[in-house]
């Protein structure tokens, strides 16, 4: 009765048994060598339960994979070459720089790109908006004839320097012929003497004292009719409530001063409309001061005397802690509010604060 012997055979060339090579032979070990060496550079296909040693890739441009028939469906051409002269030109698309992705075929990248610039146009053109409404029309004239001024000043100044010296009337010489009297004879006066040295500084003393006076002027005009066009806006502004009576008295300060003393009082009081009262009085503190006096009002607030005593002290205060402190945003004239430290206010507060005063902040101190 014979027995089936199992053989095992070796899939891979790292399982091959090793066999013990006698010296005596060495043909067959040099097969055996040989062999070894063959099976481990080979490629084997294991497909469908078959096993072949001979097979093709993709590369072989010898069939259409799944990938390259969806690519015909689409219309793109591929590179059927069989002749390039390295495997990594192999079946690259032809056309591709020429090709325009479809709306439904563009990538990711592509799409976020549309998106930057067309956010990049929109940033750059509300940008430029701002900045030109940030120059009122008063603005631009005012400026405009500030610089005519100058500019005429300039000229006039380097007319005079270089021409004016020249033109004497008289001889061609730059002198001139007196009769001193009736007895002497004729006296040769210099340009100098003609014109008198003394004579002509002092005319320059005055005239340039005339134009220090003019522009003097004009800048205290244009800064009137400024203070006009703020007052207006203001009032239009602050149109119904209690301190619209005070705003006279607001833009005489500095521009800086005015858009805190507005942004602080609507903070504080709904610019006049929750005040500390005495003896039911109105206090006239629409700003939350609490300066010590004599007259003090609920919550330890400051009572004053009249409308444009309540505007001077709290100017005073803002002016001395913009110049010397150097608290001139919102954000430094947190101690307004805080005091010394902001740690018993709650964040939310703080930030509340600053952004509401400087709503009315920045519109104000353009």
């Amino acid at each position: 009765m014979s027995k089936n012997k199992n053989i095992n055979y070796s899939l891979d060339s790292a399982l091959i048994q090793k066999t013990s090579i006698g010296l005596t032979d060495l043909e067959i070990a040099r097969k055996i060598i040989h062999d070894h060496q063959f099976n481990k550079s080979k490629s084997t296909l294991f497909s469908q339960g078959k096993r072949t040693d001979c097979f093709f890739t993709e590369d072989s441009k010898l069939y259409i994979t799944p990938r390259e028939q969806k690519l015909f469906e689409k219309g793109v051409a591929l590179n059927q070459s069989v002749k390039d002269w390295d495997s990594l030109s192999a079946r690259v698309i032809k056309g591709y720089i020429e090709r325009v992705p479809r709306q439904k075929d563009t990538s990711f990248l592509y799409k976020k790109l549309l998106q930057r610039c067309e956010k990049f146009g929109e940033e750059l053109s509300v940008g430029s908006r701002n900045v030109i409404e940030r120059f009122s029309v008063v603005k631009l004239w005012n400026a405009s004839i500030i610089a005519a001024i100058l500019f005429g000043m300039f000229t006039m100044t380097m007319i005079y320097r270089h021409l004016g010296q020249g033109a004497f009337a008289g001889s061609t010489d730059g002198s001139s012929i007196v009769q001193k009297d009736s007895d002497s004879s004729p006296v040769l006066l210099t340009e100098s003497q003609v014109l008198g040295a003394e004579d002509s500084s002092d005319e320059d003393e005055i005239d340039n004292q005339d134009n220090v006076e003019y522009i003097e002027k004009v800048i205290q005009n244009l800064e009137k009719s400024e203070k006009r066009e703020l007052e207006k806006e203001i009032k239009k502004m602050v149109e119904g409530y209690p301190i619209e009576k005070m705003v006279p008295y607001i833009v005489e300060k500095d521009k800086i001063v005015v858009a805190f003393l507005i942004g602080i009082a609507k903070k504080e009081s709904n610019w006049g409309k929750r005040v500390p009262v005495l003896n039911e009085q109105d206090c006239y503190n629409y700003w939350g001061y609490r300066g010590k006096r004599r007259m003090m009002g609920t919550g330890g607030h400051t009572c004053f005397n009249s409308r444009k005593d309540a505007v001077d002290t709290v100017a005073k205060r803002l002016e001395w802690l913009v110049n010397n402190n150097k608290l001139n945003t919102p954000e430094k004239m947190i101690i307004w509010k805080c005091g010394s430290t902001c740690e018993g206010h709650s964040r939310y507060s703080v930030q509340k604060w600053i952004s509401d005063v400087n709503m009315y902040f920045q519109k104000l101190n353009d």
